[in-house]
């Protein structure tokens, strides 16, 4: 991807340094790019949070994270491990004491006046102002400062605006990074070069060559001891508002301009523009809430929704939710969008699948199958495309099969030089490429739209369709395609090579 690099920051500061995000992903996705030779010499990175512990405490627990997590074993390289540990620290800072902003400005010393500094907040959205706005009161925001912000930004359309508001009265737009991990994904980027590099895909890809398309994010793991957290939030606010609308927008836009974050970002606010807003009556029929109660798996026993965590009890939150999508413009006239998501269903993976419609006139006597490209986003990435072809034969009759052919680039390079998404989006972050990342105003087009759908959930009272757990969703997920004639796929070239 194209870009002018900026600026490399000197200074990383993850808030919420010793938390699970940031041992699993950050700072595994961090070693990654030590062990590539990405790291400027003299970056620093600092880890914040309530905790009180040491940096021999904080190093440690870092590298029990990268034996875990990191693409490379930290016991394999002990050199670059030893490099990566060596720039890691750790600083208690309580948004709720002031001063201990004060000790982090001491910390950080000269890096600010003489290098850019990057505040990633992997906190609870509500920590996001106070933070922020405890960085600007002890002078350490200047025009370089970059900010990460993770999902979810906001609860609704209302409190997006607030915390977009308030962190622009502080950082520069071009400076705040709202981050969305699957965009760093190589297959989500690959489906660029498939749309806008082939002559071959682009001309078929509209209404009059596509029939439609289903997003899949299929979660395996149950809510936890997140339980508390998730009755707040759902899967339309957890994984509809952001993945899945992100994901959508790729497939859906408009060549761009330029690859640029502008021509991109804009690209995809017309597509949240154009989405038919699902309200009143319409979500009904083009929604459905699931909640997963007990089930099996492979012999073990799995909790229901309302019995996980500390606190059983009776919930109406969605753990599942299938929405079937029109996009009002000339490219996806008549083409529906069926988007699900859910957790404890039986198999952990990610998938768009684009069907594309049949041939006009078969001069075959056995009917063919329609062609389908089918990226995979997790657990590996893969893209296939679904073609027919001449099963061997002796006989004189010409029998068709239908075959994926691997488009992937996996089978080319080593698995450890593709990054991953943290990987590819932290170091975009460090070089200050924001190509990958969202603008406020997708941010709130989106929120606008999914609005609309909890409202109409609330008007009706929309019941949570329950599903056992291990299972792929309830049967009201299968009867919204069906009732369209279609069917969803189900995973179904897994075990293809």
């Amino acid at each position: 991807m194209s870009f002018s690099i900026n600026e490399k920051a000197r200074s990383l500061v993850l808030f919420g340094g010793n938390g699970d995000l940031s041992y699993r992903k950050l700072l595994p996705a961090l070693f990654n790019l030590e062990r590539k030779d990405l790291l400027a010499d003299n970056l620093t990175i600092l880890g914040c949070s309530r905790s009180d512990i040491s940096n021999e405490v904080f190093r440690e627990e870092a590298l029990e994270g990268l034996r875990e997590n990191a693409t490379a074993h930290p016991d394999e390289v002990p050199e670059i491990t030893e490099k990566f540990l060596n720039r890691l620290s750790f600083l208690t800072v309580d948004a709720n004491h002031p001063e201990h902003f004060q000790d982090l400005k001491k910390t950080l010393g000269d890096s600010i006046a003489n290098g850019c500094c990057i505040y990633y907040l992997a906190t609870p959205p509500g920590l996001f102002v106070p933070i922020c706005q405890l960085l600007n009161d002890v002078g350490l925001v200047n025009s370089s400062s970059r900010l990460v912000i993770e999902k979810p930004i906001g609860y609704n359309l209302e409190s997006s605006i607030e915390i977009n508001d308030a962190v622009a009265a502080i950082f520069k737009e071009k400076n705040i990074y709202r981050i969305d991990h699957y965009m760093g994904k190589s297959a989500v980027q690959n489906l660029l070069a498939l749309r806008f590099a082939n002559v071959m895909f682009e001309p078929l890809w509209n209404h009059n060559f596509i029939d439609h398309v289903q997003i899949t994010v299929s979660e395996s793991v149950g809510v936890g001891n997140r339980k508390a957290f998730y009755d707040n939030v759902g899967a339309l606010r957890d994984m509809v508002q952001n993945h899945l609308l992100q994901l959508l927008s790729f497939i859906a836009m408009e060549p761009p301009t330029h690859l640029t974050p502008e021509a991109l970002q804009l690209e995809k606010i017309k597509v949240f523009r154009s989405l038919r807003p699902i309200e009143g009556k319409r979500t009904k029929y083009n929604t459905v809430r699931g909640q997963y109660s007990g089930g099996e798996v492979d012999g073990k026993r799995l909790a229901a929704y309302k019995d996980e965590g500390e606190s059983p009890a009776e919930s109406n939150t969605e753990s599942f939710v299938a929405l079937k999508v029109d996009i009002d413009n000339w490219r996806w006239s008549g083409v529906p969008f069926y988007l699900r998501t859910g957790k404890r269903l039986s198999t952990r993976y990610a998938e768009i699948d684009i069907q594309f419609k049949g041939i006009h006139h078969s001069i075959f006597k056995l009917p063919t199958k329609a062609n389908r490209l089918i990226i995979r986003l997790q657990p590996k990435d893969t893209i296939k495309l679904v073609i027919m072809n001449q099963e061997p034969s002796l006989s004189g009759a010409l029998n068709l099969v239908s075959d994926p052919l691997n488009l992937s680039f996996h089978d080319q390079y080593d698995p450890g030089d593709i990054p991953k998404g943290y990987e590819r989006l932290l170091n975009d972050c460090i070089v200050g490429d924001s190509t990958l990342f969202m603008s406020r105003y997708e941010v709130e087009e989106a929120w606008r739209w999914i609005d609309a759908i909890l409202a109409g959930w609330e008007e009706f009272d929309i019941p949570v369709e329950y599903y056992p757990a291990g299972s792929m969703g309830p049967d009201a997920a299968d009867q919204l395609l069906a009732k369209d004639g279609r069917k969803w796929f189900n995973n179904q070239y897994d075990n293809e090579k």
